[in-house]
């Protein structure tokens, strides 16, 4: 009892002991959800219409963009290294396709509309679909035709494991990892062939909404048909002052809701001023450095390794064994034009390039004919050491020289039989190595038969088929040094921004004094998340946290640190926060909505002007006396031309539809355009010959609106229905600047 009444006693105490210890683990609970869902949204890149794009997933589409964009280069003779700007499109690229992509697959799926695989595989077999051409580009092609073949891409896919295991027999590492990438290049396309179908069945379904009736059809044939030789007269918005018309807040709020769909914000947004400063090499710079490579030209004269010499320098091609045509130096334009003008063992004396920001020198090594095709076929002597590979090389090639067949050993060490074609575009690059270089050349210079050719890693034994086209192949040491900024450079350039700084601590001094240390201030209105040209024209870690601190930190009026930045750490970077706009419409007082409001509203006006003015004129000899008229003959005008005079470069659909409604000798009158009061003088008008076919016009004009919209958004930049999509119903959220 005593027991009892002591826990009663103590009651409150223990509920709110108990009460505590839920909400602890309550909390815990809550904190650990709250914890999981902060985790999974550091790993989304973005979001659009509902789908997610994780950091893995983007990375690896990034990864198999870049895996195509090497082998095209490298087909195309060009160093297989990726630029920052390359980089940056690709990740443009993928970012595009998946909101693009989740905008068709968002609407098909409404409509039930999946692509099968049936209609993969009939797209295979006709071969038209453009994602196929890629595999096409990668050898994958009618002979004949240089169109998709299904059947080497099958081939390809069945005898992908075998082929693999020959290949790491060889050690020929190189082609091991092409052929890595070209499976890699398959399971893109296979999904960007997926993509496409399905876009295809979403244009054929909204194909089928554009109808057209027969009295329609008849006012399209009779405008298309209607042909018009015309006189214009035109007196342009331009003489009127800007002081004599007057835009109240009034005007402004009028035009805002007439142009308000213009405006709208679909994601958060910041105005910017910014100050980006980039350090450029000093003269002491460019005469250090072309001491230095007058030094290395010296060593070339003396007779130096050049690889030694080379590779000791500063230069960004160290020098290769390898003797290449005057095509693979398409890149360097002023190494080719050097190289007809040297002989054999003659050094350029250095000079400075100002296309690429270089300080040069070269020497013609050697200079011979080669072939720029050659079509061989090779059986790698597989052993143990590099002495056993060409202990068997050896032996093959004496039972070669016996008369054995070569399809027969081939197959007896496992090795494929078929030729193959190689091309001087296909591996011409500045960085070959030494021992591929070397096997390279020996091909090159080998007439028809059999040889073994050894390197570091064993032994081949090769039958040279088929030489064609020799041309002149250049050996070349080329020193080309980029002319960059010393340290002292930098921190010169680094304390003047920060004495500025320190004396300049708001966004309107910035603005005003920079002009006075010859800095150049920016106005970036509207920067979204979605902009990348901070990360993508300055480049660098810091640009990404310049970013960063905009979207997450910034408030309107703040200025942000100094960062130093830029992909070689040249740039000085500064912000400053003038608004930030919220999703949603952008108000009309913005200070770019209002400058766009009023230039609009300024030309209205001007227009409204000047047409109380020139109403009363009568006949084209009166306008043809008026201030500032420009006159033009248009000939052959229907009402669906791009109806402009040449001086205003303007499009004017109310002059076509003046043109279209005035009969032939009659004056048409005043007509406010966008640019211009016009009058129209018709001179003659002309019906075409063809007949009218009610069905077929209803189709013809159902076909152009849809083309209109298609040819846009399918194949053209613009994306005009993919956007309007997205900036309607896409609720996108792009969180790339956090990566």
């Amino acid at each position: 009892m005593a027991a009892l009444q002591k826990i009663r006693s103590k009651g409150k105490i223990l509920m709110i002991i108990i009460g505590l210890g839920l909400f602890a683990f309550i909390a815990e609970s809550g904190f650990q959800s709250i914890t999981g869902l902060t985790n999974a949204d550091k790993q989304k890149v973005g979001e659009a219409f509902g789908e997610t794009l994780t950091i893995q997933d983007f990375q690896n589409r990034v990864e198999q963009l870049s895996n195509i964009a090497k082998m095209q280069k490298q087909r195309a003779g060009q160093s297989d290294a990726l630029t920052d700007q390359e980089q940056d499109q690709i990740r443009e690229q993928v970012w595009s396709d998946f909101v693009n992509t989740s905008a068709i697959k968002h609407e098909t799926d409404k409509a039930g509309i999946q692509v099968t695989d049936e209609d993969v595989q009939d797209a295979l077999r006709t071969g038209q679909a453009q994602s196929l051409q890629m595999m096409a580009q990668m050898g994958f092609a009618n002979q004949q035709t240089g169109r998709f073949d299904v059947n080497a891409l099958q081939d390809f896919l069945k005898n992908y494991d075998k082929n693999m295991a020959q290949l790491a027999q060889s050690g020929q590492q190189a082609y091991i990892e092409q052929y890595q990438m070209l499976r890699q290049i398959w399971e893109y396309t296979e999904g960007q062939l997926r993509n496409e179908l399905l876009k295809m069945k979403f244009y054929t379904m909204l194909g089928q909404t554009f109808i057209s009736n027969p009295i329609s059809a008849k006012m399209d044939f009779d405008a298309r048909n209607t042909l018009a030789d015309v006189e214009v007269a035109a007196v342009p918005y331009t003489m009127v002052s800007d002081k004599d018309v007057k835009v109240t807040d009034e005007d402004l709020k009028a035009a805002y809701e007439q142009y308000k769909e213009q405006f709208v914000n679909p994601t958060k947004s910041v105005d910017l001023k910014v100050l980006d400063v980039t350090v450029e090499a000093s003269e002491k710079d460019k005469a250090d450095l072309t001491k230095e490579v007058n030094e290395v030209r010296q060593k070339l004269e003396a007779g130096g390794d050049p690889a030694a010499v080379v590779n000791a320098s500063k230069t960004i091609f160290p020098y290769t064994t390898l003797a290449m045509s005057k095509n693979a130096f398409s890149s360097t334009p002023d190494i080719a034009a050097a190289l007809d003008s040297m002989g054999v063992g003659s050094v350029k004396p250095v000079y400075y390039n100002a296309q690429d920001n270089t300080i040069n020198t070269l020497k013609l090594i050697n200079k011979l004919q080669a072939a720029d095709s050659v079509r061989y076929r090779m059986i790698a002597a597989v052993g143990k050491t590099p002495k056993e590979s060409q202990t068997r090389a050896d032996s093959i090639l004496k039972a070669l020289q016996g008369g054995a067949k070569f399809d027969d050993l081939a197959k007896r060490y496992n090795q494929p039989t078929d030729s193959i074609w190689m091309f001087s575009a296909q591996y011409e690059a500045p960085n070959v190595p030494d021992d591929q270089a070397k096997m390279i050349n020996q091909i090159n210079t080998l007439q028809p038969g059999y040889s073994v050719i050894s390197n570091a890693q064993g032994s081949i034994v090769v039958q040279i088929l088929e030489r064609k086209h020799i041309e002149t192949k250049y050996n070349v040491a080329v020193v080309k040094c980029p002319l960059q900024f010393s340290k002292d450079t930098y921190n010169a350039a680094l304390n003047k921004m920060n004495r500025f700084l320190s004396a300049n601590r708001t966004i309107e001094a910035i603005t005003k004094n920079a002009p006075r240390e010859g800095y150049i201030v920016r106005d970036v209105p509207n920067y979204a998340q979605s902009n990348q040209s901070i990360q993508e024209q300055i480049g660098g870690s810091r640009a990404k946290d310049a970013v960063r601190w905009l979207f997450d930190e910034a408030k309107a009026g703040e200025v942000s640190q100094l960062f130093e930045c830029g992909r070689s750490n040249d740039h000085l970077l500064v912000l400053g926060v003038t608004a930030v706009n919220d999703k949603g419409y952008l108000p009309w007082d913005n200070k770019n909505v209002r400058e766009l409001l009023t230039g609009l509203v300024k030309q209205q006006k001007k227009g409204e002007l000047l047409m109380a003015r020139l109403k009363g004129v009568k006949d084209m000899a009166q306008a043809k006396t008026q201030k500032g008229v420009i006159l033009q003959m248009l000939q052959g005008q229907n009402f669906f031309s791009q109806t402009q005079l040449s001086s205003l470069a303007v499009p004017e659909p109310k002059l076509a539809g003046a043109i279209a409604r005035t009969a032939q000798g009659q004056f048409s009158g005043a007509v406010q355009g966008a640019a211009a009061i016009y009058f129209v003088q018709v001179q003659r008008k002309v019906q075409g010959t063809e007949k009218f076919d009610a069905k077929a016009e209803m189709q013809r004009e159902s076909g152009n609106y849809f083309q209109a919209i298609y040819q846009q958004s399918y194949y053209g930049a613009n994306e005009l229905l993919i956007n309007a999509l997205v900036l309607r119903n896409g609720d996108v959220k792009d969180n790339r600047y956090r990566f």
